[in-house]
């Protein structure tokens, strides 16, 4: 099959959507299909590469030729609403490379919308977020509350800390005039059942037109390392916000007398600075393999989000090192997390059900083993590269069908 991936953004660009898709677009190709991937660029990156088998196109949108638009000018992403010039562009390469199939990946859906009814190529979009639903992609409130109101004029006001009031109008009204525009897809892919759950709902889609397929992780050799750690520690891994539950993990761990260590690793945000302390390490932006070393090292993992992860990779990734993990019972983090047998689910925001979740496991490493055990069976059996991406080669051939 010869595969249209397209992306809102692509690596050098990291975040779990752009690591997806360049891993899912190297498993493709690694089966022997042909794979093209499209996404926007930057003026210092190729327009035009070649990476493990795997065609990379980066095009410049109108969008992205303004950047005072972007808070951050390295993700100049897709905004919600389609883009002429990137249409434009997409129906040349349609047309010069003819694929069979036309998968997206984010906001940069809507401009390739036209190219279902212009060529009747089958189309599909994986659903990594809320971004269909909620301007900021979180489907969260001012009160940190879930949002069961979406496509109001709400959106306006709860976008306004994060976009500024035009942007926040600008995004609501791309998101809301959109929404009968996606009954044309052939097929949502979401990456977990919470995710399909609220899109199938506030879509209006019945459940055939979405298919649950969850990320993957594929382990990699572990390298020199290059980090120094304590011997004893619990481990967090994520973006250094409150949404991520940092507060509520630093104030769990005041509440307890111990001498295990915890670390935190995550990206740096210019709106939040954690300090390490005596007892709490903070490591920013360090690389993936350093984080994996974390993760074979640490006694259990600790993923206490304040939002509903749409999936929540790094839960999979702790599992691979054969790592308990105590988690949100929310959003996508319930597929994964099997409470009691493979880990912890606790409450949202709950900084006491949390201590006493990490107290348990501290005080007794024979039942953290043990959830480790089972939880590295659960991954190898749903969440490696040879389980899931033939269900979605099924689901391609499928449309072609």
């Amino acid at each position: 099959m010869k595969i249209l991936m397209l992306s809102d953004l692509y690596p050098p660009t990291l975040g779990g959507m752009e690591k997806h898709v360049q891993a899912l677009s190297r498993e493709l190709a690694k089966r022997g299909h042909q794979v093209i991937v499209c996404t926007t660029g930057l003026p210092d990156l190729p327009k035009y590469e070649e990476e493990k088998g795997v065609k990379i196109e980066r095009l410049q949108g109108f969008f992205q030729r303004i950047p005072f638009m972007y808070r951050d000018p390295r993700k100049r992403f897709h905004p919600p609403t389609e883009d002429w010039s990137l249409v434009k562009q997409l129906r040349q390469i349609v047309q010069r490379q003819r694929p069979d199939i036309i998968h997206a990946h984010g906001w940069i859906l809507y401009s390739a919308l036209p190219l279902r009814r212009d060529f009747s190529i089958p189309l599909l979009a994986t659903l990594h977020d809320y971004g269909f639903l909620c301007p900021k992609r979180s489907l969260l409130t001012t009160q940190n509350t879930l949002c069961n109101e979406p496509f109001t004029s709400h959106c306006i006001v709860c976008g306004n800390q994060q976009y500024g009031f035009m942007k926040s109008l600008a995004a609501y009204y791309g998101v809301r005039i959109n929404k009968s525009r996606l009954k044309s897809m052939d097929k949502f892919i979401a990456v977990s059942e919470f995710v399909k759950e609220v899109h199938v709902k506030h879509l209006g889609l019945s459940d055939k037109d979405v298919v649950t397929i969850p990320v993957f992780f594929s382990p990699e050799p572990e390298r020199e390392k290059e980090i120094e750690l304590p011997e004893d520690f619990i481990l967090f891994v994520g973006v250094l916000i409150p949404d991520k539950g940092v507060n509520v993990l630093i104030e769990a761990f005041r509440k307890l007398d111990t001498q295990t260590k915890l670390i935190l690793i995550g990206g740096k945000h210019p709106d939040y600075r954690y300090n390490s302390t005596r007892n709490i390490v903070v490591i920013e932006n360090a690389p993936h393999h350093m984080v994996m070393h974390a993760m074979s090292r640490c006694r259990f993992a600790v993923f206490p989000s304040k939002w509903p992860e749409p999936f929540g990779t790094v839960a999979i990734e702790a599992m691979s090192q054969g790592k308990a993990v105590i988690a949100c019972n929310m959003g996508g983090l319930k597929d994964i997390v099997v409470d009691k047998e493979t880990g912890i689910l606790v409450p949202p925001n709950n900084s006491a059900e949390l201590a006493q979740s990490i107290s348990y496991l501290l005080e007794r490493p024979e039942v953290a083993s043990e959830m480790g055990n089972k939880g590295h069976d659960r991954f190898r059996k749903n969440y490696t590269p040879d389980v899931v991406v033939p269900v979605l080669i099924d689901t391609y051939r499928s449309l072609l069908r």
